[in-house]
């Protein structure tokens, strides 16, 4: 079974949404945006005890109760010869199934209000046809559905004590004592008495037993004693069990506190109730924050479980932390977002072969731009650290508001710009305007630069099929066959670079157009026109071969002696128009924003 696609309609702050699903789901946004509210509609359909008590006047949009909440779940069987999951749905819904369309299956929920109950009263239905779902017969609040599905609830606070009480019986099932269990048992059931006997034995405890029952026959005429005794003879054993920890070559134990620790052992005893189960019900997790109290190693650790262990077969996961996402893979990503209402966009997400083995570093710089409004796509960390020095001088607030700059650190842009467009994140890319000598033909070169903008152009449009550039040759050989020199071979190609900017300036701006902004020739040269004297007066006479040499350390010096002048300068330049989109920075009134030192 795979789950497919789910459909809200007029519940909560819903007015409708559909999203594409796969059986990992991740769920991000803004806060108050519906992330929990999207989980709610899923335990209404699939969880009992959240349906039992029908849908309230605030579950409706807007508290229209006029309107019918429908909440649909569409799962795919096309597994079904060989998943069990999928055997077990057919078995259950029996003749819902039309001999047509047999692959699809959906779940659903309505709820019409009824003024007299003063709540939505849940009707269920399921079908093959979307449009020609049957309705359920329910018997009071159980439905068949509930032989099929089992929502574990996991909410932001989960609380060690709680679930272990909540559970112990299931832990400690005292129908399965072995013989040799049972033995033990009762020599643990004698010792409990002995061990009340000795209690009631001591003179403090005698005391206090004396006066309280006085103090009692006071206010209630009776012939009664109250006596203190251990519940380890009353209760059982088992009601009294508390885990601790043991460390290794430690004989101590020591108690389980701290959030963090006490969130952890309380997933570990999920895991093990659900590896331990019994019966076939298809689990659903929906795990609403599980950040919360821990430490980044563990989300860390966390999300290693949650993507990779058997158990969490089936999820959604709400999230405001990038590190639970390090190892996500074929997962639907769905982001939850407000214009006038809410909206959904959803993105199955999948590494592409060529990104396996940087699976964790892709996920991770792609990880923390889901989260933004807008991304700023650059080559490398030298283009990030310039870029954070001018907003941080002019647009300090650029994050706050929703910016984000990704450097994209040679994994290239195609990965981040299809995922975040997908996802109706606005995407903004600053990129060199490459060449690349092609191997054994060292005067021929790829316009890699350009090919990489038109690439991440019909990514936008949509089009796969995006035709090669031509090549351009640069002669920088004597007559003799020699080079000319190394300087004179820079400046060759920087002149090609020029002619390439010209000859395609129509191609140019229409990536202008969609936020695809390329260089001249490189950031540096970029920047030298800009603030030539600046960079001069920072790092010497010639400012740009030594930001090249060592862009990282370099680009450093330079940002550490940059004044807010400076950056200023460097934002209402046409040539950074790519920061001016990150942050809707507004041209001061009679600037025309080509001013430079190189004027």
């Amino acid at each position: 079974m795979k789950l497919k696609s789910l459909v809200i309609e007029n519940f909560r702050n819903f007015l409708r949404v559909e999203v594409n699903l796969t059986n990992q789901n991740v769920i991000f946004g803004m806060n108050d945006m519906g992330k929990t509210n999207l989980m709610c509609a899923m335990r209404f359909l699939l969880d009992r005890d959240m349906r039992k008590n029908g849908f309230k006047e605030s579950d409706f949009y807007k508290s229209l109760t006029e309107k019918v909440i429908r909440i649909t779940l569409g799962v795919d069987l096309s597994d079904r010869v060989e998943n069990n999951d999928s055997k077990h749905i057919i078995a259950k819904v029996g003749g819902a199934r039309s001999s047509d369309e047999l692959n699809s299956f959906f779940f659903q929920v309505e709820g019409t209000y009824d003024k007299g109950e003063e709540a939505g009263i849940p009707k269920l239905f399921w079908g093959n046809k979307v449009d020609e779902l049957e309705e359920i017969v329910q018997e009071g609040s159980f439905s068949p559905i509930d032989k099929i599905f089992n929502i574990v609830y996991v909410d932001p606070t989960i609380d060690l004590s709680t679930t272990f009480s909540k559970n112990r019986k299931k832990l400690f099932d005292q129908t399965k004592l072995d013989e040799q269990d049972i033995g033990i048992s009762k020599e643990i059931k004698d010792l409990g008495i002995q061990l009340n006997t000795k209690i009631s034995s001591m003179n403090v405890i005698q005391s206090f037993q004396t006066s309280i029952t006085e103090e009692y026959k006071k206010l209630k005429k009776e012939k009664v004693n109250i006596e203190m005794k251990s519940e380890l003879s009353i209760n059982g054993y088992f009601s009294n069990l508390i885990p601790y920890i043991k460390k290794d070559n430690d004989d101590n134990i020591y108690p389980t506190s701290g959030d963090g620790r006490k969130k952890i052992l309380a997933y570990s005893l999920l895991n093990h109730l659900i590896k331990a189960r019994e019966g076939n019900r298809i689990i659903i997790f929906l795990i609403e924050e599980p950040e919360n109290s821990l430490h980044r190693s563990m989300q860390i650790a966390l999300s290693k479980q949650l993507f990779s262990s058997e158990v969490y077969q089936y999820f959604f996961l709400s999230t405001h932390s990038s590190e639970l996402l390090y190892e996500m893979d074929n997962a639907s990503l769905i982001r939850i977002y407000s214009k006038e209402t809410v909206v959904c966009e959803s993105y199955i997400y999948q590494v592409d072969d060529e990104y396996k083995q940087v699976k964790k570093e892709l996920n991770r710089s792609l990880a923390t731009a889901l989260f933004a409004e807008k991304v700023l796509l650059v080559e490398g960390p030298s283009e990030k650290v310039l870029f954070e020095k001018i907003l941080e001088e002019v647009f300090p607030t650029y994050e706050l508001d929703g910016g984000y700059i990704l450097d994209v650190s040679g994994i290239k842009f195609k990965p981040y710009s299809k995922v975040l467009k997908k996802l109706n994140i606005d995407v903004i890319v600053k990129t060199d305007n490459d060449l690349k000598a092609k191997r054994g033909q060292p005067k021929v070169f790829d316009l890699i630069g350009l090919q990489r903008c038109m690439n991440l152009l019909n990514i936008e449009l949509e089009d796969n099929d995006t035709p090669s550039i031509e090549p351009v040759e640069i002669d920088y050989f004597h007559k003799g066959g020699k080079t000319f020199s190394e300087s004179t071979k820079i400046k060759k190609i920087a002149e090609m670079k020029l002619k390439i900017y010209d000859r395609y300036s129509d191609e140019i701006n229409r990536m202008k157009d969609k936020q695809i902004y390329l260089s001249k020739l490189d950031l540096e040269h970029d920047l030298f026109e800009v603030i030539g004297s600046r960079m001069t007066e920072i790092l010497g006479k010639n400012p740009i071969k030594y930001l090249q040499d060592h862009k990282l350390i370099n680009m450093i010096e330079l940002t550490n002696s940059l004044l807010k002048d400076d950056c200023i300068k460097i934002i209402q330049h046409p040539l950074f128009e790519s920061l001016r989109k990150l942050v809707k920075y507004e041209q001061p009134s009679g600037s025309d924003g080509e001013r430079s030192d190189t004027q």
